[in-house]
């Protein structure tokens, strides 16, 4: 894993809980730990682990990939449209096979329109 920037991956995390407004304290909270061990996950001074790398992206509604991106080493962030591939899967993930058809539909139509 010397592929992945861990301080990187931190600030990623730290950045997602900051910006939904939770405090290390709730998060220490949902998953039975220390808020000493929170804080040092988030500053790289203690080895992230799968639970809490999928509880950060289920509770933020992001992808695991999203955020270990985040420390890819020799990659720039994702582009914005990347970003936006993700949100509309992740969104049309949730509706039924045929609301995803139909979804489909209206993006095809208005394909047409643009000509």
């Amino acid at each position: 894993m010397k592929n992945y920037n861990f301080d990187k991956i931190g600030e990623e995390l730290k950045r997602l809980r900051t910006e939904h407004s939770y405090t290390q304290e709730q998060v220490a909270e949902d998953l039975g730990c220390t808020i000493s061990f929170i804080s040092n996950i988030e500053n790289n001074r203690a080895k992230l682990n799968l639970r809490v790398l999928t509880y950060y992206a289920e509770l933020f509604h992001v992808t695991v990939d999203s955020i270990l991106n985040a420390g890819r080493e020799g990659k720039k962030q994702r582009d914005v449209s990347e970003v936006l591939d993700t949100e509309v899967l992740d969104i049309l993930h949730q509706f039924s096979a045929e609301e995803q058809e139909r979804i489909l539909k209206v993006l095809r139509y208005i394909r047409e329109l643009k000509g």
